[in-house]
């Protein structure tokens, strides 16, 4: 029991969810240990150098380059199943239904490819809805990143400033020098955050290739950064978890009536 007084409030906890949920409002992160195997964590890797070569083949490295966009895999979901069932693990997201006390969407997944001594644009430090100068007093966005390599000093883990999803303005170089912290997990772990949280990749001086898989959820008034209905073209629209959790639910209606419809569907109508 912790000593106290003057004190009439104290948050009780009741289970696993809620002390995740209590460490991401208050300090902005929490670490979930052993959500997937090693073994599947090396089939993820495989699949996103994979998709990572279909991309660049796309478009071209040169091209890739010249947008900040090396070692990043956009959308692997579309690639492979796979990175469908990742979003669907339901002790996630009973911890997202908790924290957003609300409806949510998938806004992005993208895989990290941290390569050694290979600078990475998400280096530089960031929220993940960038040029968001203001805080909220609940979530409208939260991150959930699958470490799928060792994260530690030597492999660029990721590097984070706790507490300042709470704060507007990115602090001064004396403060992130004094309180930046690295995140410490193994393949397998999830790192889950408020978006609003400034975070970086830090240089990989290791001799392995970090993998990261970066889910990002929002409350649905926030666009997704690829249209999935229309990407994935009506793909697991039949699932109603899928069917939500993908953006279909919140497709912007394209006329007066469709909107009206949509609401008399809703009704029963």
């Amino acid at each position: 029991m912790v000593q106290q007084y003057g004190i009439s409030e104290i948050v009780l906890l009741n289970d696993e969810v809620e002390k995740i949920i209590e460490e991401v409002r208050f300090k902005g992160y929490s670490i979930i240990r052993n959500i997937i195997s090693l073994e599947e964590c090396l089939k993820i890797n495989n699949k996103l150098e994979e998709i990572y070569s279909i991309q660049v083949e796309e478009i071209g490295k040169e091209n890739l380059q010249k947008i900040q966009e090396l070692d990043v895999v956009r959308c692997p979901l579309y690639y492979d199943e796979k990175f469908v069932s990742l979003l669907t693990n339901n002790f996630i997201l009973s911890v997202l239904q908790k924290l957003f006390q609300n409806k949510f969407i998938l806004h992005l997944q993208n895989g990290i490819i941290n390569r050694p001594y290979t600078k990475h644009h998400q280096t530089s430090w960031h929220r993940d809805i960038p040029y968001q100068e203001y805080t909220t007093s609940k979530p409208l966005s939260i991150n959930v990143f699958y470490c799928l390599s060792p994260f530690n000093k030597q492999t660029g883990a990721t590097q984070i400033l706790p507490y300042s999803h709470k704060y507007e303005k990115f602090p001064s170089i004396n403060f992130v020098e004094q309180n930046a912290i690295h995140i410490e997990a193994n393949p397998g772990d999830i790192v889950i955050f408020d978006s609003w949280l400034y975070h970086r990749a830090t240089p990989n001086v290791s001799n392995i290739v970090r993998y990261g898989l970066n889910h990002v959820f929002t409350l649905p008034i926030l666009k997704q950064q690829i249209d999935l209905p229309v990407f994935l073209n009506g793909k697991y629209n039949d699932d109603p978890i899928l069917q939500e959790l993908l953006g279909y639910t919140f497709m912007t209606p394209k006329s007066v009536f469709e909107y009206r419809y949509k609401k008399m569907s809703k009704h029963g109508h």
